[in-house]
């Protein structure tokens, strides 16, 4: 088992530039800290597996309240997969916060870098010297909140011939889940950060039913089949930001669907009727 524990936490180092695993195995049991709620689960599998009455004790980082958050400072607050060597380029950007933005959410401090939780629920790590103030923890959204379908496209229609970028939420261009919760983040709505997880919220309709605001989840045609996020202009427009074209576009339905399979069509509750 304590090899099983030695293999995730290599796996983690990998993935994320440090273990986040801190397991201990003790006589009829083990306890902890992991860093996410997937190594929780892959830690109690092989507790399960190998040590079947035995008990699990772990921390998640990534789950438990935070104590103080982390405030755009005058300046994008840049969240990165890895810890980066001099703060400013990584390997992938998880995604970014821009003044003004709900802060990030501190789950633990290292020597150089901090492991933050951002809005949307993207863990990821920011540089100490960084361009941000520690501050009030995130306040947890809302249930209920009525929104404007209207103000919603106005925020993505503002975005229009932006650059894509991966991880992006607007600083230097966005990414296709970032033009979408940037857009709702404006009517008080904090959406997942990636758009698997987007396809999920809200109830699904059928594409014939069209309306503005709706997500419309798709997957890139050819071998790679992304996952991908747009917002319904109405019932035969889209508009989105493009990893094909490289930038925030508003296209026809049809034009869309020659680039991407839609896989799902989702509306979310609060919309004002009116509005639409």
């Amino acid at each position: 088992m304590s090899r099983g524990i030695a293999e995730l936490a290599e796996e983690a180092r990998r993935r994320y530039g440090v273990p986040l695993v801190r397991v201990q195995v003790l006589e009829g049991g083990v306890m902890g800290s992991v860093g996410l709620a997937s190594q929780e689960e892959a830690v109690e599998d092989l507790m399960s597996q190998s040590w079947p009455e035995g008990r699990t004790r772990l921390l998640v980082l990534a789950q438990r309240r935070p104590r103080a958050g982390l405030h755009p400072e005058g300046m994008p607050l840049k969240v990165w997969r890895r810890p980066v060597p001099d703060g400013r380029k990584g390997p992938e950007l998880t995604t970014e916060l821009l003044p003004g933005d709900p802060p990030a959410a501190l789950l633990a401090a290292f020597p150089d870098h901090l492991l933050v939780r951002a809005p949307g629920e993207a863990v990821g790590w920011v540089w100490r010297s960084a361009a941000f103030r520690f501050g009030p923890p995130p306040e947890p959204q809302r249930s209920g909140t009525s929104w404007d379908p209207q103000e919603v496209l106005g925020a993505a229609l503002s975005q229009l011939g932006r650059q894509y970028v991966w991880g992006g939420t607007g600083a230097e261009g966005l990414d296709c889940s970032g033009l979408v919760w940037r857009s709702f983040l404006g009517v008080g709505l904090v959406l997942p950060r990636n758009s698997r997880r987007q396809r999920l919220m809200g109830r699904r309709v059928r594409l014939s039913d069209l309306q503005p605001a709706d997500l419309v989840a798709a997957l890139s045609r050819g071998p790679a089949r992304r996952s991908h996020v747009a917002l319904a202009l109405g019932p035969g427009e889209v508009v989105h930001a493009c990893s094909e074209t490289m930038t925030v576009r508003r296209e026809p339905l049809r034009d869309f669907q020659e680039r991407y399979t839609v896989i799902a069509v989702r509306r979310l509750e609060g919309a004002r009727p009116d509005s639409r």
